[in-house]
């Protein structure tokens, strides 16, 4: 076999591209949901019924089961109907107008010696009173509007929706059950992105970096291939194995590929990686 002069060899490497893989290497992976959720309940209770079965697709906010709130429901309509009355308010404000004109018509028999000066100092403090009443009032209505957003926030607590968007891979309780802190009652998982799961050997570890573009090949039964981005890198390695852990990105946002499947990962192919960002200087405090 014929070796290559030394300094054509020094000049060989000196042309390979920094920051890039320079031959083809696979390594196993696996490709995993982004995501996966526990869905329990903040409060106690029983549960009254769950709308989503196991394999549905569910949507970020839709609602996926809920607890026993007749109590809840109760309150909240009282709230409400206290919020909506505006009768103290009005017979308070009637109150203190009728006490003005009583003060005006005494003010002018003041003048004429006809009302005595205690008369009159009554009635403008009842004036007073009677503003003090209305406004205490007018608070009232505020603070019931305040207990009705209460109301609501006790009565939203008991019905669970869902965190993300994902596919149901677990029902865990059903309707007559009771819920409690150390259980759950359904399981989510993200499937959109997936999150692809491998280990590279230590001398990659200054070659791939956040960024990095690797294809991605799904094992049996799931054809193709896919590209996956570079997202995660441990900083601490393996010393036993003498690896590191890595995490892709893949996008997934027709659902086409399933979750917990081995495959592997290329990064011989992969783009070019840009040099990383300068780390900006500290700015002076003035």
């Amino acid at each position: 076999m014929t070796r290559l002069p030394r300094r054509l060899l020094a000049l060989l490497l000196a042309l390979l591209p920094v920051g890039q893989v320079t031959a083809q290497e696979v390594f196993d992976c696996v490709i995993e949901p982004s995501l996966t959720l526990r869905l329990g309940s903040p409060l106690t209770g029983i549960v009254a019924g769950i709308e989503v079965e196991r394999g549905d697709f569910v949507q970020r906010g839709q609602v996926l089961a809920r607890l026993e709130s007749s109590v809840e429901e109760a309150s909240l309509a009282l709230a409400r109907a206290r919020a909506l009355s505006n009768a103290e308010i009005e017979a308070r404000r009637a109150r203190q107008e009728q006490l003005r004109s009583e003060l005006a018509r005494a003010a002018t028999l003041h003048e004429r010696s006809v009302v005595s000066t205690q008369r009159l100092e009554e009635l403008r403090a009842n004036v007073q009173i009677a503003a003090s009443e209305l406004g205490l009032a007018e608070l009232n209505r505020r603070m019931a509007a305040l207990e009705v957003a209460r109301a609501e926030a006790l009565l939203e607590q008991r019905t669970i929706r869902s965190p993300v968007t994902g596919m149901v891979t677990a029902r865990n309780l059903g309707p007559g059950e009771y819920i409690h802190f150390d259980n759950f009652i359904l399981s989510i998982a993200q499937m959109d992105p997936l999150h692809v799961e491998t280990f590279l050997p230590v001398r990659l570890h200054g070659q791939v970096r956040l960024g990095t573009v690797a294809t991605v090949r799904p094992d049996a039964p799931v054809d193709g291939s896919f590209t996956a981005e570079i997202r995660v890198m441990d900083t601490v390695f393996d010393a036993a194995s003498g690896t590191f852990g890595v995490r892709l990105t893949l996008p997934n946002p027709n659902r086409a590929l399933p979750g917990g499947v081995r495959c592997k990962v290329e990064f011989g192919t992969a783009a070019p990686m840009m040099p990383p960002a300068p780390v900006p200087a500290p700015t002076a405090r003035r």
